[in-house]
């Protein structure tokens, strides 16, 4: 699997297609890291954001939308704040 995330991660960055900035940024937002501002992407941070988008992706084959946010409600009420 880490191989593969890899080879993903590779063909991200060298991608020329027309959908390739708008899928590096995706990524970088989901990973939740910084990037300095002369910098669009680093090759960490888009490995970090697939890895979160592929778990994503995991989650929503299991649960639907609703139970998410059921899910959501459930956890700030245990917490005792709104998330």
């Amino acid at each position: 699997m880490v191989s593969y995330a890899t080879l993903f991660v590779w063909k991200i960055e060298r991608s020329e297609d027309k959908h390739a900035p708008v899928v590096r940024k995706f990524l970088v937002q989901l990973s939740g890291r910084l990037i300095e501002k002369k910098k669009e992407y680093t090759t960490p941070a888009l490995l970090a954001g697939l890895w979160v988008f592929m778990k994503m992706m995991n989650i929503l084959a299991i649960y639907d939308v609703e139970a998410l946010f059921n899910f959501k409600e459930q956890i700030g009420d245990m917490m005792g704040m709104e998330i």
